[in-house]
């Protein structure tokens, strides 16, 4: 978009240079937009008496147009001289066991840096992702890391092109290019499933979470990977896809130990799946050999076999990799891997009683 002089308007992200931040959008530039004061931008923006609603909503529509954000709280501190020095975290579901470890990696790199953090928990839903993350940005946090649960993150390309410092965890985000750590999802499925193959087992079976964002579909193809390295065909028999809870788990685990010809061993792909196998009465009967994507506390004594992404390490990465943004915000976008294990158990501390 040019200007009155036919200049290019820096502020527009269409114009901006995508290898360099443009800057965010001022009260300023509104009222310049719009041919009003600032005192009017300003009571717009609050909700104010005392202006009209066509000169309200043009404010509003060209606020949403520059990507403005209003942020009372860091106005009051720059009033006062002092700096914001907090992050924003934004986890999948924190009643997940998994994402607590991941919290504190990024805790103790924060502290280590003299930063606090300020945590949302998406509780597995991407509109409440969408509404946690929107409302920590408007508070002009230093950076914000991200455990994705939704499948679309274009809306915050705009974020991204005025300079905010976005590190996505555990998986890259869709529809938008920006720093990530992820895990080796491919490698440790096929490197878990491969060890179940040379364990003698050639019925082997597949319980997944839904196929959508970065990990799911990346498990998947480990596990069909290891099968057809080792000369076995894919059996969708044996497969059970798009799973969400531990329930669904119990009950597609249940389906698939009730077979004519069961499978021998199973693999979960992820620590929920892997409970849900745990729960399902056949599991007692049938004793299937099981590898869970995901450590949980109990796997020694239940021997069960791991694929241990480490999410500790993955949060303090994600973190270090939000500081190196914060010195540097006009690099390229970079992906740093953190490789998952596969932890062998093979003697139960207990054993399970059939009902």
């Amino acid at each position: 978009m040019s200007g009155a002089d036919g200049r290019r308007d820096p502020r527009n992200p269409r114009n901006a240079d995508a290898s360099r931040p443009v800057p965010r959008p001022r009260m300023q530039d509104i009222a310049d937009a719009t041919g009003v004061t600032i005192k009017t931008v300003s009571r717009a923006l609050s909700d104010a008496p005392n202006v009209r609603r066509s000169t309200r909503e043009r404010i509003l529509a060209e606020a949403e147009r520059l990507g403005f954000r209003r942020n009372d709280i860091a106005a009051g501190l720059r009033s006062t001289g002092q700096t914001m020095r907090t992050l924003g975290v934004v986890l999948g579901d924190l009643a997940n066991p998994f994402f607590p470890p991941m919290l504190r990696g990024i805790h103790e790199v924060a502290a280590r840096h003299g930063y606090l953090v300020i945590t949302a928990d998406a509780q597995g839903d991407a509109a409440v992702e969408r509404e946690s993350i929107q409302a920590i940005l408007s508070q002009r946090v230093a950076g914000l890391v991200i455990a994705p649960t939704g499948t679309d993150f274009g809306y915050l390309a705009q974020e991204a092109r005025f300079g905010s410092a976005i590190v996505f965890i555990d998986s890259a985000p869709l529809g938008l290019t920006a720093d990530a750590v992820v895990t080796t999802n491919t490698a440790g499925t096929r490197g878990a499933v491969a060890h179940l193959i040379g364990r003698g087992h050639r019925r082997i079976g597949y319980l997944g979470h839904p196929p959508h964002g970065h990990g799911a579909p990346k498990r998947w193809a480990g596990y069909t990977l290891a099968l057809r390295q080792a000369g076995l065909p894919v059996d969708d028999a044996l497969v059970r896809r798009g799973l969400t809870t531990e329930a669904e788990a119990c009950r597609a685990a249940g389906e698939l130990l009730g077979l004519d010809d069961p499978p021998t061993a199973l693999f979960a792909d992820n620590n929920r799946m892997t409970m849900g196998v745990l729960r399902s009465p056949l599991y007692a009967v049938r004793r299937p050999e099981v590898v869970g994507f995901d450590h949980f506390d109990l796997a020694p004594q239940l021997g069960i076999s791991v694929v241990d992404s480490d999410p500790f390490r993955v949060g303090s990465a994600g973190a270090e990799l939000l500081f190196r943004r914060l010195a540097d915000r006009g690099r390229p976008p970079m992906q740093t891997t953190v490789r998952a294990k596969l932890i062998v158990h093979d003697r139960p501390t207990f054993t399970a009683v059939a009902p």
